[in-house]
This record gives C-alpha cells, structure tokens and sequence, in this order.
C-alpha cells in the first residue's frame, strides 16, 4: 500500500518519513498543543495527514530556522492566530457582500449618493 493511501501512520512510520527520532515526537507532543495525535485500542500514537503536517512545520522551524522549543511553539502560534484571522475576514467580507446585494437588489438607498435611491441614477 503506497504511503499516501494511509489514513494512519505510527510513530516510527513518522519519525523515519521526517528523519527525526521517534522520542522527539513524543516529546513534541507534550510541548505543541498542536500535535495531538490519536491513540488506538491499544493506546498507539496514530498520525494523520494532518498531525504529519504539524510535525513538518514544527521540525522546519527546529531545524531550519534554528529556533528553539518555545520559539518554534510561539512561531506556530502566531501562524495559527494569522490565519484564523484571515478566516475570519475572509467570512466579515462574504457577509458584508451579501448585504450588500441583499439592498442593491431591493433598491435601497446608497449612503454614499446622498440619499438617493441607486434605482434613480
């Protein structure tokens, strides 16, 4: 079975996949509430896709950045906050669009155009 058709991966699948030691993903796992991989019937660390991809980004900032334990956990950190702001926005926009077409579609009055309707332009 190729490594992509796997939906679970256990720690030495993992550690050998990212060339990290398999007491380092344990270790990541207490100090990044990011990494919180599921545990089978009998109690064994299974990781996702998802949980790979954490592991990717933790051991890029360790590694690469030369960052240590705490940096890299507030690096990810900031990431996280960054992007679930853009989310977020991202939702404010869609809505704030909809309105927008909800009162040009009932012929509302601009604010912008002094009180005149858009349907009088």
């Amino acid at each position: 079975m190729e490594e992509r058709e796997k939906r679970y991966y256990d720690t030495n699948e993992v550690a050998d996949m990212l060339g990290v030691q398999a007491s380092a993903l344990r270790f990541w796992e207490k100090k990044f509430p990011h990494l919180q991989p599921k545990r089978d019937s009998r109690n064994r660390r299974r990781y996702t896709q998802e949980d790979i991809e954490v592991v990717k980004k933790i051991v890029h900032q360790r590694r690469d950045q030369m960052r240590t334990v705490e940096g890299a956990r507030h690096q990810l950190n900031h990431r996280e906050t960054a992007h679930n702001l853009i989310n977020r926005l991202k939702r404010v926009r869609s809505f704030l669009e909809e309105i927008k077409g909800a009162l040009e579609g009932n012929g509302q009055s601009d604010p912008r155009s002094g009180g005149q309707s858009r349907n009088d332009e």
